[in-house]
């Protein structure tokens, strides 16, 4: 299952309303890269301006384009890189802050594709909108 087939561009959703739309129980969801079981697809949580408590990863989303750092262990950087040689999907939600949509939501930005990746611990991905969106802006 694409995921992006239950999803609508431009929409808030939480990581419960995720939770309820696709039936997810595993809490590994909670993380920045997550690939829910029998979905074609990798969710992209980015939070720009983290909170203290969280971990400092520089992610930025400017227009049609995505730099996002990858987990400090390294596990899900695969599945970024090697997305279009084993059929998934990466889909980005992204929120400047964890308080900008209510319930911490996300803005489902869309499908990206991988472009180049940098470093390792934690790897920088570079990653472009796959159908750019000219009207794209960061709220």
């Amino acid at each position: 299952m694409k995921t992006s087939t239950g999803l609508t561009l431009g929409q808030i959703y939480t990581r419960r309303d995720l939770r309820n739309m696709f039936s997810i129980t595993d809490a590994t969801i909670n993380n920045g890269h997550f690939k829910p079981r029998d979905h074609e697809s990798v969710w992209i949580f980015v939070t720009e301006n983290k909170t203290p408590d969280r971990t400092p990863y520089a992610d930025k989303l400017l227009g049609n384009e995505l730099t996002t750092e990858g987990q400090l262990a390294g596990r899900t950087d695969s599945l970024i890189m090697e997305h279009e040689k084993h059929g998934l999907e990466l889909l980005v939600f992204h929120r400047m802050d964890r308080f900008q949509h209510g319930g911490a939501g996300f803005r489902y930005e869309g499908t990206f594709r991988y472009l180049s990746s940098d470093g390792t611990r934690p790897r920088k991905f570079r990653l472009i909108r796959t159908v750019p969106n000219p009207l794209t802006t960061n709220s």
